[in-house]
């Protein structure tokens, strides 16, 4: 019982007071000694330190060096400082990251790096993260990774769900693992005005809604505001016209054709220029009209050679009678 009166008397001068301490680099052989301070007037305290701030100073037994563990903060916040001397009364403070309300804030610029280190231990569950910009970057020359990389990974998906990579290249790839993966590069003709102006797809690219090129009017699944160049497009269209070549097909004759042209300005069961104009053409209505016109005209022509067949067979009896007349005339 008697020690522990003991310890708590040796105590009593820090609980009861601080002591003063303006220089917060002062060296042993210059008065420093261990203890808890404050100050109006803060030399070598964090940047910008002004008006009254704490010290707690824990100084090497050698009074001739000037090695200290050192802690400090203003009277009138809740930030912490924290510095290890160094034999350096200037040594820079560090700013001790604490949680308030279940939030932590960051003035400034946040580092995260590691090594060796097992990052296995780190849980971020429910984690939220306020901040106007997130910027990777390695100002080191000689690390051989070279490509800052953020990827949002889910455990046991076999790879990054969403990853953000930089090549050395100035490129930007936008990319996720798997079958379906695809990639972005950011930069193209340079300049930062100029990121994002083309688009690589490696993979596959599925959209529920619709996509506009050089419009924002987006009526259909794809709207394109220009021409579009292809190799090959494919239509897929039902009720091909081949029953034109069946024998109950009802073929107009080209009288009716011609009056219903004459009538209407257009050709039949084709759209005429002013509804085009407005409406456009459906590609694959427009290509299964044609070819029910082509159809139908190839009939005609196969009519029409017949009827020439015939004429000619014709014409060649009446010749060779009239050549056997004129023989009997003779």
């Amino acid at each position: 019982m008697k020690s522990k009166f003991i310890f708590f008397f040796l105590f009593v001068p820090f609980l009861a007071f601080s002591l003063t301490r303006d220089n917060a680099g002062s060296q042993g052989n210059a008065g420093a000694v261990s203890g808890f301070f404050e100050t109006y007037n803060p030399i070598n305290y964090p940047a910008g330190a002004g008006s009254w701030w704490h010290l707690l100073d824990v100084r090497h037994s050698n009074a001739e060096n000037n090695y200290a563990m050192q802690f400090s903060g203003s009277f009138f916040d809740q930030n912490l400082f924290f510095r290890k001397t160094n034999n350096n009364a200037g040594q820079p403070w560090s700013k001790i990251l604490l949680q308030t309300d279940g939030k932590s804030i960051v003035d400034g610029q946040a580092s995260f790096s590691y090594g060796n280190t097992n990052m296995g231990g780190y849980s971020w569950t429910n984690a939220v993260l306020n901040t106007n910009s997130i910027e990777i970057v390695n100002n080191n020359s000689t690390v051989n990774h070279s490509s800052p990389t953020l990827a949002f990974h889910r455990y046991g998906s076999g790879g990054p769900q969403f990853r953000l990579a930089a090549d050395g290249s100035n490129v930007l790839y936008l990319e996720s693992s798997g079958e379906n993966s695809a990639r972005s590069p950011a930069p193209y003709g340079g300049g930062p005005n100029n990121y994002f102006s083309r688009l690589y797809v490696d993979g596959g690219m599925v959209t529920a809604g619709n996509i506009g090129i050089g419009t924002s009017s987006l009526t259909e699944k794809l709207n394109v505001e220009g021409k579009i160049q292809a190799r090959e497009i494919k239509v897929e269209a039902t009720n091909w016209p081949d029953y034109v070549f069946l024998q109950d097909y009802q073929l107009p004759t080209l009288t009716q054709i011609a009056k219903q042209i004459k009538l209407n300005g257009h050709f039949p069961d084709i759209p005429s220029a002013k509804e085009v104009e407005a409406n456009g053409i459906a590609l694959g209505e427009m290509v299964i009209l044609q070819q029910k016109k082509i159809e139908e005209l190839t009939i005609y022509l196969i009519e029409l050679n017949k009827k020439v067949i015939s004429l000619e067979s014709a014409k060649r009896k009446i010749i060779m009678m009239s050549t056997k007349d004129l023989r009997l005339l003779k």
